[in-house]
């Protein structure tokens, strides 16, 4: 490590000594993971390593091939990469690491937008549909079982049909119906 980078990877851990979201795997590969709350589909990690003669010579090689980022499609991968490279020319000969990472921040949602695809929205369909497909196998599960399977089932699950109503609550109670007839055979 030359000099600059040493001085950069001193700046780099001051500044995201405490954030969770900020990795470093070596002397020359740091990660940032950029988290979405509400949609994590829409959540990724950029991975930045140093070459030999960065910064002077060369610029910092981002990378988004983490398996993190598993979920995101190889052109959306690009296009989000395009767009950091973009700012290169400005960065070029300079500690980049942290411009990046800030570029990244400053324009998340407009990077958010590109992941934004037809694969968040067939994931949310799978999972509802898999949570319908659960429910309907549980109510299903109860048919043709025996009276001590049902009442071990019932007594485990609870009665999961027509409010939870207690087991025999609309049952005729005989001996006060017969009382009421007046017959006792």
């Amino acid at each position: 490590m030359n000099d600059d980078q040493t001085d950069e990877q001193e700046v780099l851990q001051s500044i995201y000594e405490d954030d969770v979201n900020f990795l470093q795997t070596s002397d020359t590969v740091y990660c940032y993971k950029f988290v979405c709350e509400h949609n994590e589909l829409q959540s990724f990690m950029i991975q930045i390593t140093w070459p030999k003669d960065y910064p002077e010579a060369d610029n910092a090689i981002i990378d988004l091939e983490s398996f993190f980022n598993s979920h995101i499609k190889a052109h959306e991968k690009e296009q989000i990469l395009d767009k950091i490279r973009s700012n290169y020319e400005d960065w070029s000969g300079m500690a980049m690491t942290f411009n990046i990472i800030n570029y990244v921040v400053d324009n998340i949602e407009e990077l958010r937008e590109i992941i934004k695809n037809e694969n968040v929205v067939e994931r949310e369909e799978k999972e509802v549909l898999a949570l319908e497909k659960k429910e309907k196998a549980v109510i299903s599960s109860t048919k043709g079982m025996t009276k001590g399977q049902k009442r071990r089932f019932y007594d485990k699950f609870g009665n999961i049909d027509a409010d939870d109503k207690p087991r025999g609550w609309n049952w005729v109670d005989v001996i006060k119906h017969l009382s009421k007839t007046g017959n006792v055979y």
